[in-house]
């Protein structure tokens, strides 16, 4: 029977999208790799722990192309990450308990996400990281 996500689990760890970029280093101190983000209740984002390589890139290291991306936007200030929300990965996707391992590794490769929020009853029970999932896998 194929592994799900309930069994590939582990605990959440959860930060607030307003805490400091000081906040999150200290939480991954005693967390695994991956925090989620939370704002006003609801899991916004992911933040891992590669992210902080964000804080300490120095200032003019960082262009404006690779800030603006495709997106074609300006800006009229040096990027300097501050809160949570600025380190974090936004996205949506989060799985029932019963998501097989197949479809976590499929929604893992789609959305680019290194996690997955495992959602039940509206509550955010665990959260399945990507090395769980290529662990259990046959290659």
């Amino acid at each position: 029977m194929s592994k799900t996500a309930r069994d590939l689990m582990d605990e959440p760890d959860f930060i607030e999208h307003d805490a400091s970029v000081k906040d999150v280093e200290k939480e991954f101190d005693s967390s695994e790799n991956t925090l989620i983000v939370k704002h006003n209740g609801e899991a916004v984002g992911e933040i891992h722990e590669n992210s902080l390589l964000k804080a300490l890139i120095p200032e003019e290291k960082i262009d404006e192309e690779s800030l603006i991306g495709i997106l074609g936007l300006s800006f009229d200030q040096s990027y300097a990450p501050e809160t949570a929300e600025d380190l974090m990965n936004e996205h949506e996707v989060t799985v029932p308990p019963e998501e097989t391992l197949g479809e976590l590794a499929f929604l893992m490769d789609r959305e680019d996400v290194r996690s997955l929020p495992v959602k039940e009853d509206g509550e955010i029970i665990g959260v399945v990281h990507e090395d769980a999932v290529v662990r259990e896998g046959e290659v």
